[in-house]
């Protein structure tokens, strides 16, 4: 038998490999999966977080940075939204970039800069939306000049700060429906380029060094993402709807990534059994973007029982529902109507709307599926909203449902 290679790539290989087990193990533990159809999507998650693990951070480079999509109609995680797209790229904040952006047809468009402070807690450090950007109309197009660095240039008419623990950029794009409409050239996205204005050389040849390094930052990608989901959804799962519960309120996620325990919500959990269940900084540390916020609970549910999602309107640039798994990802928005945004439910006169959320549409105005889950959760995401989305969630049985909801939808 030949003697065991000791190299430092088969090292880190073989320290992968240990990492992955350790990472199922997590996934089977208390706070992870219930039930074989969870465990059968959490293992296809860790599939795909080695996929997003391999192009957001294996092969990133923060000399020669390019934006990446972090999440398409098959790798998702962290709750990311079923009609935007999100790219992202890594910086140096000892380095000067220039971003490029012509706009497509996107509702919303931001640049968030994130990094680290000195404990690996993350912060937002600057950020830009299309009502602050210049935009200069060149042949009917709308494009913007951006440049990020520690210090304003002068003359810039776009400026993004630099500064903290391993910096990165990331964009959205809202779109008025599901980005897979968007991959089918309904609508045009923002074409993005991002390049190092400093001196740079090629990139060296990839060794050994640089291979372990890698590696290790497709772990902690891996570890920091699997905890996050597991962690949030244990928060979210202290308001869990089911039939005849009558306590409605929300859990909620605020601007600046903390939660938000509603009055009156968790009497019954004391804040040492809440510290016990996960910490905190799970939460903190998946930070939205400016002027995004989060309602939403965990449901249990029967196969001929509803949610009912109901709240009014707000004034707000966007907003939605949507059904997420166990591990915090969008349902499967290819084949099934798993989320609903402003622009497609039907209110009353008053602003009023009631949504329902079923494995087959009872035949109401405003619906989107489950898919059949059992269990899962579900979340209303509003963007740059004037007051605060103030919806009750709960169950009901589908043949309780009132007739005015099942009137004939206008659209």
């Amino acid at each position: 038998m030949p003697a065991k290679n000791n190299s430092p790539s088969q090292a880190a290989w073989e320290n992968f490999t240990e990492e992955l087990k350790k990472l199922g193990d997590k996934l089977m533990g208390p706070t992870g999966a219930r039930g074989a159809r969870e465990r059968a999507e959490g293992f296809r998650y860790l599939i795909r977080l080695i996929g997003a693990a391999q192009e957001l951070e294996f092969e990133t480079d923060r000399q020669r940075p390019s934006l990446h999509r972090m999440f398409t109609p098959t790798r998702k995680f962290i709750a990311e939204g079923t009609d935007t797209l999100y790219h992202e790229a890594k910086l140096d904040p000892e380095r000067s970039y220039g971003m490029t952006v012509r706009r497509g047809d996107d509702l919303f468009f931001s640049v968030v800069v994130y990094a680290e402070d000195e404990d690996g807690d993350k912060l937002i450090v600057d950020d830009l939306n299309d009502e602050g950007i210049v935009f200069d109309e060149q042949d009917g197009a709308r494009i913007a000049k951006i440049q990020l660095s520690a210090k304003r240039p002068d003359g810039a008419k776009n400026w993004l700060k630099l500064e903290g623990r391993r910096p990165f950029v990331l964009t959205r794009q809202y779109f008025p429906e599901f980005v897979t409409e968007v991959d089918a050239g309904k609508y045009r996205p923002a074409i993005m380029t991002i390049e190092n204005l400093d001196e740079h050389t090629a990139p060296p040849e990839h060794d050994e060094e640089q291979f372990a390094r890698g590696v290790d930052r497709m772990v902690a990608f891996m570890n920091e993402t699997l905890d996050s989901a597991l962690g949030i959804s244990a928060f979210v799962g202290l308001n869990t709807i089911e039939y005849e519960r009558t306590d409605t309120s929300p859990t909620r996620i605020g601007s600046d990534g903390n939660l938000v325990l509603d009055d009156g919500s968790h009497e019954e959990y004391s804040p040492d059994e809440l510290a016990e269940m996960v910490d905190p900084r799970v939460v903190a540390n998946n930070l939205p973007g400016p002027g995004i916020g989060y309602v939403g609970a965990q449901f249990k549910l029967a196969e001929d029982e509803a949610i009912l999602i109901e709240g009014k309107d707000v004034p707000c640039r966007y907003w939605s529902a949507q059904v997420l798994t166990k591990f915090l990802e969008s349902g499967d928005y290819r084949h099934h109507r798993v989320a609903i945004n402003n622009r497609q439910v039907e209110v009353d006169d008053d602003g009023a709307f009631r949504i329902y959320a079923s494995e087959t549409d009872p035949g109401v105005r405003n619906w989107m599926s489950t898919q059949g889950y059992r269990r899962g959760q579900i979340v209303l995401r509003t963007l740059l909203a004037e007051e605060d989305m103030n919806a009750e969630l709960s169950v009901v049985k589908i043949a309780e449902i009132p007739e005015r909801d099942r009137a004939e939808r206008k659209r």
